[in-house]
């Protein structure tokens, strides 16, 4: 194959062009911002310095083929096919607020796909007159490559090239700082280029350069700005006449089938007053979203706008309104995941304590919970409560105090040698820091009954998510969305109600919406959750779940997992035992993805 003789001037004209091309067609994005002036002159900025990212990588291969008599015309129709794909990409953006992934693909995809979007023919024939202005634009880049190359001087490339280092150097810089001093301008804006990629330096400037991280935060932003329309309507509230407390016990990893009479001997007493949910799921598979879905009631993907605005929940603003005393007594500090920034944002310092006693997760239970029994023995009673204790025993190591080894053998293991074989060792040690926090449930239960305090306080005892043990070959949580990553137990006492079990598929998006009329919320639950009252007993097609850049969507006999980012990959869907189905099961999906979907983008302006 002959090599011809490089014209680099013609080269650099014609992707010079096409870089002017795909910066316009990316500016569209800067529609999706608030506007406030600092988050504009940063998104420009992230705006061309991604830009030029993204030509970084497509220039060695674009090279290549340049030098080729047939790699021209292979150029051009690489190029012009990656200009349609930023259009497509931003077309989707101001659909789903996502960029593109398996989730659209599928939709986009599937026989029938579209017409669910309420796309019809003509929507086919935009996309064709799409690729056909593309390929006419790589026509008039490569005649206009020509004239552009005979006027290049070298000293104008050196200009260009430094104006665009300093785009670089402007948005990686602003973002390091707006991660360093919180600037949510700056922050909320991280997902808004296809394939950005941020400049974290939270680590280094505090190990090397003595910048003092994790402050008490203050949230948010200026509603002016913000992104958001959360909730949908404005809240109409009339509190009760006799306020109700809120207290919520958490276990880290809480598996649903911990909760029997042998493993949670207090939770499975509390349960006979009680409403069982007994096929309630996580809305994530991690703490972060679990814990994020359970206070919101809203979808796990709105973490991140939430996080960048540094929202708090609806929960805790009408009950801070209404004069609540805030508590919040956590293992780990809410640093990370970045509670203090999300959940807890709206909660002053002196109701958090995050860094307890102990030299393990049980130690730190037991601290947690004797600060919280004190709290109670000393409260203001005629002031009410919301109370949030998290306990981390049976997260990661799985600590128990001596005494509390029920479950035999009991002993830890590397991840790198464990297998089917020798997992029952780990499995009982999890079994038993479980025990161990359900000990202390039953602590705090006596506690409150001592105190008068179940006359007028809803209790919740449930799992942020739950831990696999090679069941189907997968360890821990974050994996994906088995049932024991995200089938959790939840106890709900209402006062005054009776005990019942629960059978249909519940979801933590249910919580809120459960809590905020017994606040005295008149608003339908629509205006700001997604979620519906648990003690409504609707029956629903699927509940989802969520993690970092992945989704699930789950129903009674089947589950699809579905990234939400392109470079995760395809969907996969599981039957109700969590065997792989072929590809084709995912068609089924599709009006529940849409569901999804529009669930997914509610809540943004």
């Amino acid at each position: 194959m002959a090599i011809l003789k490089p014209d680099f001037k013609r080269f650099a004209a014609f992707l010079w062009l096409n870089f002017g091309l795909s910066l316009a067609v990316c500016a569209f994005l800067l529609f999706f911002t608030g506007g406030q002036p600092l988050e504009t002159v940063y998104t420009v900025a992230a705006l061309v310095s991604n830009t030029v990212m993204l030509y970084v990588v497509l220039a060695v291969p674009a090279a290549l083929l340049f030098l080729f008599p047939a790699g021209r015309g292979a150029l051009a129709a690489v190029l012009a096919s990656f200009q349609t794909v930023l259009v497509v990409d931003v077309a989707i953006y101001k659909i789903f607020k996502f960029h593109q992934n398996s989730m659209v693909l599928n939709l986009i995809l599937t026989p029938g796909g579209m017409a669910t979007l309420g796309q019809g023919p003509g929507t086919k024939l935009l996309f064709a007159a799409i690729i056909a202005a593309m390929g006419a634009a790589q026509w008039y880049f490569w005649r206009k490559s020509a004239v552009l190359a005979q006027k290049w001087k070298p000293r104008q490339a050196k200009a260009l090239a430094v104006v665009l280092l300093l785009f670089v150097a402007a948005d990686k810089g602003l973002f390091a700082w707006g991660t360093l001093y919180d600037s949510v301008y700056i922050t909320r804006n991280a997902q808004l280029f296809p394939l950005y990629q941020p400049l974290r330096i939270r680590t280094f400037a505090s190990k090397y350069l003595g910048v003092k991280l994790d402050n008490e935060v203050k949230g948010g932003v200026d509603l002016r700005y913000s992104g958001l329309a959360y909730p949908r309507a404005p809240l109409r509230t009339e509190p009760p006449a006799r306020p109700l407390n809120f207290l919520f016990i958490i276990v880290d990893s809480l598996r649903s089938d911990m909760l029997t009479p042998e493993v949670m001997p207090e939770t499975w007493a509390l349960g006979k007053r009680s409403a069982v949910f007994e096929n309630h799921y996580s809305g994530g598979n991690c703490t972060r979203f679990g814990i994020f879905t359970m206070l919101y009631g809203i979808y796990g993907n709105y973490w991140f706008p939430m996080l960048g605005e540094r929202r708090g929940p609806l929960l805790v603003d009408v009950l801070k309104k209404q004069g609540y005393d805030l508590r919040v007594l956590a293992s780990a500090k809410l640093s990370f995941p970045e509670f203090n920034k999300t959940c807890f944002v709206d909660v002053p310092r002196a109701g958090i304590y995050d860094e307890p006693a102990g030299a393990d997760g049980a130690e730190r239970d037991q601290d947690i919970s004797e600060k919280f029994i004190s709290y109670l023995k000393k409260r203001d009673a005629k002031k009410p409560y919301f109370g949030f204790i998290f306990y981390d025993a049976s997260h990661g190591n799985y600590d128990y105090l001596p005494g509390f080894e029920k479950f035999k053998p009991s002993y830890g293991m590397s991840q790198l040698l464990l297998n089917k074989s020798n997992v029952g060792g780990l499995k009982n040690k999890y079994r038993n820091s479980v025990g161990f926090d359900d000990h202390l449930v039953g602590r705090i239960m006596k506690a409150l009954q001592a105190s008068g305090g179940l006359k007028d306080t809803v209790v919740l005892v449930l799992g942020d998510h739950g831990e696999a043990f090679l069941e189907r070959g997968r360890y821990g949580h974050n994996q994906g969305y088995s049932p024991e990553e995200i089938r959790v137990p939840l106890v709900l006492y209402v006062p005054g109600r009776a005990a019942e079990r629960v059978s249909i598929l519940t979801s933590h998006l249910d919580i809120v919406p459960t809590l905020l009329p017994l606040a005295g919320v008149k608003n339908a639950a629509q205006d700001y959750s997604s979620g519906r009252s648990l003690l409504a007993r609707e029956e629903r097609t699927f509940l989802p779940s969520s993690s970092w850049d992945s989704a699930g969507i789950i129903t009674a006999t089947a589950t699809l997992e579905m990234p939400l980012e392109a470079y995760k990959g395809g969907v996969k869907v599981f039957d109700g035992e969590y065997r792989q189905q072929p590809g084709r099961a995912a068609a089924a999906f599709t009006p529940l993805i849409m569901g999804f979907q529009r669930e997914a983008k509610k809540f943004y302006k």
